[in-house]
């Protein structure tokens, strides 16, 4: 018999859109600081999606996931150092790393992918497409809004 309190079963998180936001905005700031790079001044990318079961359902309750992303100059012989930093710094914390490369600084493509096995929310750092630019993204799992008298409108 399973647990219905851990797996596909447990029941979902419960957070605002607004405190998702701010969850992912720290994630990615500590992200950022143990790398010791810079978050860019440009906006960041969040993006709300509904969640949807495998086989195409979903529910009335508003849940989302949230996709966030900002970008950090950084230069292409520092990528591997960056996502080497990253990577100790998810394992030590108790990610699962899905996804880890160096790779040549001439032509950086550098990542590290990892999935935080409570909270479920997935972590990518890699080098981007543009010469001298990283970015740092959060997935988090589908999360469920507040109910009740002081849960703000939609």
């Amino acid at each position: 018999m399973t647990n219905p309190s851990t797996g596909k079963d447990a029941p979902l998180p419960v957070k605002s859109r607004d405190d998702a936001l701010t969850w992912v905005q720290q994630i990615t700031e500590h992200l950022a600081q143990t790398a010791g790079i810079q978050i860019n001044a440009e906006p960041a990318d969040p993006v709300f999606t509904s969640c949807v079961g495998k086989n195409g359902e979903s529910a009335p309750d508003d849940r989302f996931i949230l996709s966030y992303a900002v970008h950090s100059d950084v230069a292409n012989t520092q990528h591997n150092d960056v996502v080497r930093k990253v990577r100790d710094l998810l394992t030590s914390e108790g990610l699962k790393i899905s996804t880890y490369q160096e790779a040549p600084t001439a032509q950086p493509n550098s990542i590290v992918t990892a999935r935080h096995p409570e909270s479920r929310y997935v972590v990518d750092v890699s080098s981007t497409a543009g010469d001298n630019r990283m970015v740092l993204g959060v997935t988090t799992p589908c999360l469920k809004p507040p109910t009740g008298p002081s849960a703000p409108a939609p």
